[in-house]
């Protein structure tokens, strides 16, 4: 089931950060739109800068990553999501998928460690996309201020490893529905 919003409600940009592929950026953005019905834009890939960069931890700080975002996002957009294939780190956690700022403009997600299973190989293409739409919704969502969510299988459970990613489905349950159906905020620009 898909999310009807108004369409005055702004757009949603996503911004390539980094050699991420293009497939994999369109098909995230498809799914953001499929999904949420929102307008969704694709607009120039972005570096990654430098000063995101945690050298001891050979990763990205996804905190400073988003306020790039917020900062480089043209005007005119409601919300952003980065697509990145860089790790990503907060500092309270070793890695995140993604990352957003709750109510706020700025969401991002990273490919870098959903295209592996358990194993140690990596998942098909198509598993690795679901993955990847899986977090990019779950981040948008918290950008229109939804928590996580405790129902089974709904896009808002916390998922802190693959195996929890994948039992999701690719959807929110009732309660989060309703919730992104009753956002007054939806994807209008803050003044």
């Amino acid at each position: 089931m898909t999310i009807r919003f108004s369409r005055d409600m702004g757009v949603l940009a996503v911004v390539p950060l980094g050699p991420i592929g293009e497939m994999a950026v369109r098909i995230t953005a498809a799914n953001l739109q499929a999904v949420l019905e929102i307008p969704v834009d694709i607009l120039p890939a972005a570096a990654l800068p430098a000063h995101a960069y945690e050298p001891t931890r050979r990763q990205y700080d996804a905190g400073r990553l988003l306020e790039d975002l917020v900062r480089i996002c043209p005007g005119g957009y409601g919300k952003v999501l980065g697509v990145a294939a860089a790790d990503l780190c907060i500092p309270i956690l070793t890695y995140v998928f993604g990352e957003a700022q709750l109510g706020g403009k700025a969401a991002l997600v990273s490919g870098w460690r959903l295209r592996g299973a358990p194993s140690g190989a990596a998942v098909p293409l198509d598993h690795y996309y679901e993955r990847l739409a899986k977090v990019a919704l779950h981040e948008v969502a918290h950008t229109l201020s939804l928590y996580h969510c405790e129902e089974p299988g709904c896009l808002m459970n916390f998922s802190p490893t693959l195996d929890d990613l994948d039992r999701l489905n690719l959807m929110f349950c009732e309660r989060c529905r309703f919730s992104l159906r009753d956002n007054p905020w939806r994807l209008r620009e803050v003044p």
